[in-house]
């Protein structure tokens, strides 16, 4: 199979492509929050690369390339920004994913997996979150991805395309950068300086943690069971609800340092609780996470 990857330098897209290694991968990301040596076993497994911006696809928007499947990863990930930059923030998620719909009906590419978040729900009135809960984001970055969503869907329903939406919730794992990590990747870096982790509000707000490994194997999930989908939006977490100060605590006794928690003011735009449901992502894609948070913990310290 032949599958483009979009932003498949990045976090989560080098994780993933080490799962796809048995198919002709494209990555095609701009490499302004990754490098081309991130990407695993590059020269070896003669992944190809694109350099370019999903904003305009200068390189490739008069090409004529084909691929069995886009999974759409690249995106702007960071609510501060969305919040300082709006307008950046919609030219990439929304106009940017436009432009790859358009690429993928002009080359007649007829799956696409795209990745969205669980920052579309907002505050929610009412947990675990399901696929049918109402969606009300507090940030530019949730309302770009809820105009994504729609988007997408228009695009399946109009040219007939194959498509999923999956919705991650707070992912984790080995590689996330410093300026996009989450809680956990911002823990263990004050972990190994031996500084106490700071907790950003009351640290009794809840979240749903997935490993990566997790992640990727959703998305192989959906790239099986793509076939006849129109908009399919789906919510992909653990199912499980944590505290940060829960998390807090359970990383100083993992860590076995002898390390305090130390709390500031509550950023904006942040929410307080989150957790969904993981029966959608059960019966429609045959996905169960499998890597509890304490174990996936562990790994991230031994490394």
């Amino acid at each position: 199979m032949k599958i483009l990857v979009t932003g498949g330098a990045g976090f989560i897209g080098t994780h993933l492509i080490e799962t796809l290694l048995e198919h002709e991968i494209t990555i095609l990301d701009n490499f302004s929050n990754s490098s081309i040596d991130e990407i695993p076993n590059f020269e070896q497994k003669n992944i190809k690369v694109i350099q370019d911006d999903i904003i305009n696809l200068n390189q490739i928007k008069n090409s004529s390339l084909f691929f069995d499947l886009v999974i759409h990863l690249a995106a702007q990930i960071n609510v501060d920004v969305s919040i300082t930059n709006p307008e950046f923030n919609h030219k990439v998620n929304v106009i940017g994913t436009k432009n790859v719909l358009d690429f993928c009906v002009k080359n007649n590419i007829q799956n696409f997996i795209a990745a969205s978040s669980a920052a579309i729900f907002g505050e929610p009135e009412k947990l675990p979150l399901t696929e049918n809960s109402l969606a009300n984001p507090i940030s530019p970055y949730g309302e770009s991805k809820l105009l994504m969503e729609e988007l997408i869907k228009d695009y399946s329903n109009k040219f007939n395309l194959n498509t999923i939406v999956l919705r991650f919730f707070n992912i984790y794992g080995k590689g996330q950068s410093d300026e996009y990590a989450g809680v956990i990747s911002k823990f263990i870096k004050q972990i190994k300086q031996n500084e106490d982790l700071v907790i950003f509000g009351d640290g009794n707000q809840t979240r749903d943690f997935l490993s990566v490994g997790d992640l990727t194997a959703a998305i192989n999930c959906a790239i099986k069971k793509i076939n006849h989908k129109r908009g399919l939006c789906i919510n992909i977490g653990s199912g499980k609800s944590t505290t940060i100060n829960e998390l807090a605590t359970l990383m100083i006794s993992l860590s076995k340092k002898d390390l305090k928690i130390k709390y500031e003011i509550r950023k904006k735009g942040d929410i307080q609780n989150s957790l969904t449901s993981v029966s959608c992502a059960q019966k429609s894609l045959n996905f169960n996470p499998k890597i509890s948070l304490k174990n996936g913990i562990d790994k991230l310290l031994e490394f």
